[in-house]
This record gives C-alpha cells, sequence and structure tokens, in this order.
C-alpha cells in the first residue's frame, strides 16, 4: 500500500474540518474525514492524478477536488505528501 504523509498543516486543516462539521453533525463529520482520507489512500496509488498546481510554493504539487473540499499534494518516494485541505471557497 502506497504511503500518505500529512503535513502539519493538513492534519490542522482536517482538524478544523472536522470540528465545523461535528458542531451540528457529529456522524457526517466522521464520514467527510474518512472519505477525505480514503481519497487520499486513493490518490497515493494513482501516480498523474490531480491538476498540477505551478505557483503553489510547493514543487510538484497537484490538488485533487472532493466535494467542496480541495486536497493539495505531491509526490514522495512510496506515496503522497499532503500539503493542505482547504474548502474550494477559498481565495488560494
Amino acid at each position: 500500500m502506497a504511503e500518505v504523509v500529512y503535513a502539519p498543516e493538513a492534519d490542522d486543516d482536517l482538524e478544523s474540518i472536522v470540528g465545523y462539521i461535528a458542531r451540528d453533525k457529529p456522524t457526517a463529520a466522521r464520514e467527510w474525514l474518512l472519505k477525505l482520507r480514503e481519497t487520499c489512500e486513493t490518490i497515493a496509488t494513482q501516480s498523474g492524478v490531480g491538476e498540477e498546481r505551478k505557483g503553489f510554493g510547493i514543487p510538484g504539487c497537484s490538488s485533487f477536488s472532493v466535494g467542496q473540499y480541495v486536497v493539495f499534494f505531491r509526490p514522495i518516494e512510496g506515496g503522497i505528501e499532503v500539503s493542505r485541505v482547504i474548502h474550494g471557497s477559498r481565495d488560494m
């Protein structure tokens, strides 16, 4: 299985997302976290997936949308590093 490494900022993003959703819908928050993590695991096994993001400040950065969120990642040996997970409406 390919490795998924989460940068500290990505961990913070996931914690914020889950916390926000859990205020009203704790079950939905857990389901979103699982969906986001499962998507990251899938991305790690499929090289070339996602949209290349030049100018994001991270060499080799790509992104992949999951619902209303955008996962920013880069390839590393044996998998990917998830740099950020940001709501798609944010100005990047």
